[in-house]
């Protein structure tokens, strides 16, 4: 039985599958043997794999149709027979060491969940959007300082198996995009879980976001995602600033402050900073301007939500 199971998702991104596949194979490391779980997430056409190329255990599994990431992992998760379970995005690309670097770092009888490093292949052309990026996240904190939950991210990362099926693996509530790692990470902690740094665990990110992909995932995951969040636990309003860009529902505290907030990232305004920046990319844009674009693309996601929600009601 391998010590480490790399679980990744994949879903019409062929040739980034291929590609993620192919760097950990070229650093198979026989003395920390590992397999790899791949969950066809209903891709069309569907994706072909043939275990017997690569030199670890390839375990591939298919599933009929697109059920979102969440059940995705879950199906994988039931086929992982290691202490370790490491979660990989299709689009990544490994560097050498990484397999070790979590095998060294975490203790698969401990509570400790590790994060490793991402920052973007050499290839992507860099602009201040892709050093935005870089710098989100973990990479704002100082060494020493703790790791707040909300900062988990399955893209590289590693958990001990027994955690995850201790927490009960994915929401499967959460069917678009983002949202189930701080779920997730949320129910981590309350069953004791840590979250540490693993630097050596290196990834590259292969796939290039533009600014309006950033912003519309943003505002997808303020509607889609952030009221089931809200229902599973009433900390995600707080958590994700929801008291102070949603609608009024929300407010629980500072409501002056609420409503400036609201009134800069009113649609009239954002949307004319977001057209200044995507005109002028290569500029040194200073990092608080992105942090005020994905606010505005939550605040615009919040409202759409609570309109929807009227509607129905």
């Amino acid at each position: 039985m391998a010590e480490i199971t790399v679980l990744m998702p994949t879903y019409n991104r062929p040739e980034h599958l291929s590609a993620a596949l192919e760097t950990l194979a070229g650093q198979f490391e026989r003395e920390v043997p590992f397999s790899v779980v791949v969950v066809d997430d209903g891709s069309v056409p569907a994706v072909e794999l043939d275990p017997g190329a690569f030199p670890f255990r390839l375990i591939f599994l298919r599933l009929e149709k697109n059920c979102g990431r969440s059940a995705a992992r879950n199906a994988g998760l039931a086929l992982v027979d290691s202490p370790l379970v490491v979660f990989l995005d299709d689009d990544m690309r490994v560097l050498p060491g990484f397999i070790r670097a979590y095998q060294e770092a975490i203790d698969p009888a401990g509570r400790a969940v590790g994060l490793g490093s991402v920052c973007f292949h050499p290839d992507i052309p860099r602009d201040a959007l892709t050093l935005y990026l870089e710098t989100r996240g973990i990479a704002k904190l100082k060494a020493d300082e703790p790791i707040p939950f909300r900062y988990f991210l399955t893209y590289n990362s590693a958990v001990p198996t027994f955690l995850l099926r201790e927490a009960g693996g994915f929401s499967e509530r959460v069917r678009a995009w983002g949202g189930e790692d701080i779920e997730l990470a949320w129910r981590l902690q309350k069953h004791g879980a840590r979250f540490v740094r693993v630097p050596q665990a290196r990834a590259y990110h292969a796939h290039r976001r533009r600014l309006e992909d950033v912003l519309s995932l943003s505002e997808s995951f303020a509607r889609e995602c952030m009221p089931v969040l809200f229902d599973e636990d009433p900390v995600f309003t707080t958590q994700l600033r929801a008291d102070l860009l949603g609608p009024v529902r929300y407010a629980k505290r500072n409501r002056w402050k609420r409503s400036a907030i609201r009134f800069v990232t009113t649609p009239c305004v954002s949307r004319r900073v977001e057209a200044l920046v995507k005109r002028h990319l290569g500029a040194r844009w200073p990092m608080w301007v992105f942090d005020y674009l994905i606010a505005s693309a939550w605040r615009r996601g919040l409202d759409q939500a609570h309109a929807r929600g009227e509607e129905r009601e």
